[in-house]
């Protein structure tokens, strides 16, 4: 009841200070009338242009300064002056107010199934909430909640992401989301030789019978505001540990607010209580690890980060696992096309991806490739080869990026969203017009980045075959399992998950379960997958990475296939 009255007490208060939000500010900006929009976390022009109603191309010419890469918390936004605008603004204020009282009714709902639960199989799954979590929680992201009205209309429960409520309750009933790990999903990827002959530590077994101590370290809090993609991380871990309850598991998870600080961890590690700890979850970020590791090391329990790409000259560890995928090993699946035997062309826009750039230039250093600029206009894109000072050179036929003998690859740079969509426009044209000469493979690398980008047209992907490299994959897919995954989290909270509920959920049944099964350097001899998202471990640099990226390719036949 505690943290009952915990949730009630925050949702009082933020609505408290919701009904004070400002009345909607009108100006007048080049002779004409505006709203005043101040961006909050999540907002994008082309949000902001659906939620207003008015054309996306009116605000980015009332902004034209503002683009997507310094758009900033805070900064104030002119939205063309309409009736829909108008009121739009003025319903603002309240329909926050109206979203935070759903979501705490929710809360309440899930506060109380989980309260009747643990009395019922405390024996089974303890989740101690520590500090002020279980507040964080009550806590909807709008971010979150806009991003799940966008992506999923609202339907009747009894078939969501068409899984029937039958199959759902008779998958769960038959063993959960999946089969144990240590009963499928794992294959040979290394020699038990080679293996064998590494020295790391050798962590504690546990039996069934025994309980399991983990500590979950997440940055709840930042600066005093809340962080909603843990938020959602947490969420992923509680279905977890259900799913591990249901296979005979014993598990305790302390959970714990880091609030992005090394002092703060250096409080949490020296309580008393913390000593129990068998397996740290967290935390996220290499100052915050260089606290934990040293703790970890000297009563030898395993550390999962589970997203971040830890640079081994900043802190490494031989108890320190590190769940995203490692960098260094991003092109590995674009081994046939950085090979020497493809055409490649690296096409840019007006403006584009720096860190993207650099990847790809690195990554194609040692073969000979085109450069071009994209000039965008009407509806699609021409094509000019680009100079070494960025100046245009001649101009090159755009059928030469797709036809003739041998593979062609496309790189894009572009990181616009109007700029990307008329480049794949044009390119999906001509593989229309000369698809006899063209092969049903990927050929348009493109940046992951672009799966946040929401005004490009998806057709696109599809017609010029868009291949994407990513860490994580958690869409929607013929994977029972993800498709499951989202019924649940649905159900339970109201939003879709996010990548961060999906990794949450992997980390704990992973880890959790090979703390049971036994969790030691023979992991690099197997490929685990717990949901979508398969991971591949290699002991490296003086600490475990995962090494397995995801190939997502666009098929030209509106089918999407992930390796």
């Amino acid at each position: 009841m505690r943290l009952i009255r915990s949730f009630l007490t925050l949702i009082l208060l933020l609505s408290a200070v919701s009904v004070f939000a400002q009345e909607p500010q009108v100006v007048v900006v080049n002779g004409k009338k505006c709203v005043v929009h101040t961006v909050v976390e999540g907002d994008t022009l082309y949000s902001l242009s659906k939620h207003y109603d008015v054309p996306l191309k009116q605000i980015m010419e009332l902004n034209a300064e503002v683009q997507a890469d310094n758009m900033s918390v805070g900064m104030n936004l002119y939205i063309p002056y309409n009736v829909k605008s108008k009121k739009r603004s003025e319903e603002a204020s309240q329909a926050v107010v109206e979203s935070i009282v759903v979501d705490g009714q929710e809360i309440e709902k899930e506060a109380k199934r989980r309260e009747k639960r643990a009395t019922e199989h405390v024996e089974d799954l303890v989740v101690e909430v520590v500090d002020s979590v279980a507040e964080v929680v009550a806590q909807e992201p709008e971010r979150v909640a806009e991003a799940a009205a966008e992506e999923q209309p609202a339907q009747d429960h009894g078939e969501i992401l068409g899984v029937s409520a039958d199959s759902l309750i008779s998958f769960i009933s038959h063993g959960g989301m999946h089969e144990l790990l240590e009963q499928e999903g794992m294959q040979q990827i290394d020699s038990m030789e080679r293996v064998s002959k590494i020295r790391i530590p050798e962590f504690a077994r546990f039996n069934k019978g025994e309980v399991l101590d983990v500590a979950l370290l997440l940055p709840m809090h930042r600066s005093g505001k809340v962080v909603g993609a843990f938020v959602d991380f947490y969420r992923g871990t509680l279905l977890a540990l259900e799913d591990l309850r249901r296979h005979g598991y014993s598990i305790k998870m302390s959970v714990y607010d880091t609030e992005r600080t090394a002092v703060k961890i250096s409080e949490i590690i020296s309580q008393e209580s913390f000593a129990e700890t068998d397996l740290i979850i967290g935390p996220v970020y290499a100052d915050e690890l260089q606290v934990v590791l040293p703790y970890a090391e000297q009563m030898n329990i395993p550390v999962v980060t589970p997203l971040s790409d830890i640079n081994p000259e900043d802190v490494t560890s031989p108890v320190l696992f590190q769940m995203q995928a490692d960098g260094k090993y991003k092109y590995d699946k674009y081994a046939d096309i950085f090979d020497g035997s493809c055409q490649i062309n690296i096409v840019y826009g007006p403006t584009n991806d720096s860190e993207y750039l650099a990847d790809v230039l690195e990554a194609t250093s040692h073969l000979n490739v085109r450069h071009l600029s994209a000039k965008v206009g009407g509806r699609g894109a021409s094509f000019v080869l680009r100079n070494e000072d960025g100046t245009d050179g001649a101009a090159v036929s755009a059928t030469s990026l797709i036809s003739g003998a041998g593979r062609k690859v496309v790189i894009i740079v572009a990181d616009r969203d109007y700029h990307i969509e008329k480049i794949l426009t044009t390119i999906g044209e001509i593989t229309k017009k000369y698809e006899h000469g063209c092969s049903n493979d990927c050929f348009v690398v493109g940046n992951r980045k672009w799966d946040a980008l929401q005004y490009i047209e998806r057709t696109g992907f599809y017609t010029s075959g868009v291949s994407m490299i990513t860490p994580y994959n958690s869409k929607r897919t013929d994977n029972d399992a993800i498709k499951l995954f989202e019924s649940r989290f649905l159900s339970n909270y109201g939003i879709l998950p996010t990548p961060y509920a999906c990794r949450g959920y992997d980390a704990v049944m992973m880890f959790c379960t090979k703390m049971f099964t036994g969790l030691d350097k023979y992991i690099m001899l197997e490929s685990i997958t717990p949901l979508a998202t398969t991971y591949k471990f290699k002991f490296e640099d003086g600490m475990f990475v995962n090494t397995e990226w995801v190939n997502i390719q666009y098929q030209r036949d509106f089918t999407v296939v992930y390796k």
